[in-house]
């Protein structure tokens, strides 16, 4: 009882009060850091749950954008970490507080990894890297990874407006998932950047069979400019390999315009003459038999004169793709070149049957020279 009362004194009480802060500031005690993972992240990041970022206490959001996370499971970069990328990020705290590790690059990365492989000679197991590093080396000399002419800060695009970082995902060759990441190549690069282009492209022969029919054989953007050697059309270069790369798929009419003055003059290295766009149209390429191509009967001449100034009506008689086997659309061609073939041959058969006769007849006239002996040389 003398104890209790002891203890509940006012005396007790300061004195307990006062140790425990003794103990308390001697053995101070300290929450542990929060740990850096994708679900720590996640917390703030993940859009699938309605929350498009991390904000301040003024409710502004402190996020460029929210992560679906169901998606990101999904991507090729779905085991990794997000500090493995974002190596600034030093904290978990909104708004983060940035140290001196390295932005998110994807080029950098993606080249480290590569040459870590051939260091540890795994090019053979790790042969993707290797297309990705020549991807990057296409794109650096590219016109995409230029200055910007507003911003000189930033290029013309970078990796992840066309691949995005936290949805990218390139599925199996073979694959329906692939075709269907295949058709999306136009609008990735028309919605953003190219939105002209794109207008333009979706009322063209190619645009229709890939954006409304789903043909995978139809040529998109990457099928002409390439997707990461992107170079402006002004070039020399590009001007030349343009006729190339429609004979991919027009290998007939290419055969043709090789035959004519424009291809041979093509062939030989010079972009002046006229090409498949300066005559059928870049972006928005129509069927001939449409009134608004460039090349039906009613618009030829107005085309043949922008490199042509003095042509007239007859000039457009001209046909640049013409060959010998399609009646329907070049019967005059197909008849002369028939009546040239049989005009050949008649030539040669004659040949062939005279100089037979003639064989014949002097193999003949031999045996009856033998048969019957000179009999003038008995007389002598």
């Amino acid at each position: 009882m003398a104890a209790a009362i002891c203890l509940t004194s006012p005396f007790a009480v300061f004195q307990a009060e006062a140790t425990a802060k003794e103990i308390a500031g001697s053995h101070r005690i300290t929450a542990p850091p929060i740990k850096l993972d994708n679900a720590t992240c996640l917390t703030c990041h993940d859009a699938s749950k309605g929350n498009p970022g991390a904000t301040d206490v003024n409710g502004k959001s402190q996020s460029s954008h929210g992560i679906d996370n169901k998606k990101l499971g999904k991507i090729v970069h779905s085991e990794m970490q997000c500090i493995a990328c974002h190596k600034d990020i030093t904290d978990a705290v909104a708004p983060h507080k940035k140290g001196a590790g390295q932005k998110a690059d994807c080029a950098a990365c993606h080249q480290e990894l590569w040459e870590t492989a051939k260091k540890e000679n795994l090019t053979k197991e790790k042969e993707r890297l290797g297309v990705v590093a020549k991807n990057i080396e296409y794109y650096k000399n590219s016109f995409h990874a230029r200055p910007n002419k507003e911003d000189k800060t930033r290029a013309n695009a970078v990796c992840d407006e066309c691949h995005h970082t936290h949805t990218f995902s390139i599925p199996p060759l073979g694959t329906s998932r692939r075709s269907d990441w295949h058709l999306t190549v136009p609008n990735v690069c028309g919605e953003k950047c190219h939105t002209d282009e794109l207008e333009e492209y979706a009322t063209s022969v190619h645009g229709k069979q890939v954006l409304e029919k789903h043909n995978l054989k139809a040529a998109d953007c990457a099928d002409c400019h390439s997707s990461h050697g992107i170079t402006t059309t002004l070039k020399e270069t590009f001007k030349i390999s343009i006729a190339e790369n429609c004979g991919n798929c027009h290998a007939e009419n290419l055969k043709s315009y090789r035959d004519t003055y424009h291809g041979q003059i093509n062939k030989l290295g010079y972009g002046y003459t006229a090409k498949c766009y300066d005559c059928h149209g870049s972006h928005g390429i129509l069927s001939p038999k449409d009134t608004e191509s460039k090349v039906h009967p009613d618009n030829r001449l107005n085309t043949c004169q922008k490199c042509h100034k003095g042509a007239t009506q007859g000039f457009v008689t001209f046909s640049p793709h013409a060959n010998t086997s399609d009646f329907e659309r070049y019967p005059q061609v197909w008849i002369v070149s028939r009546f040239m073939w049989a005009l050949l041959a008649g030539v040669f058969i004659f040949f062939w049957v005279h100089t037979g006769l003639w064989w014949y007849r002097e193999t003949m006239d031999r045996k009856a020279r033998k048969s019957h002996p000179d009999r003038r040389k008995e007389i002598k």
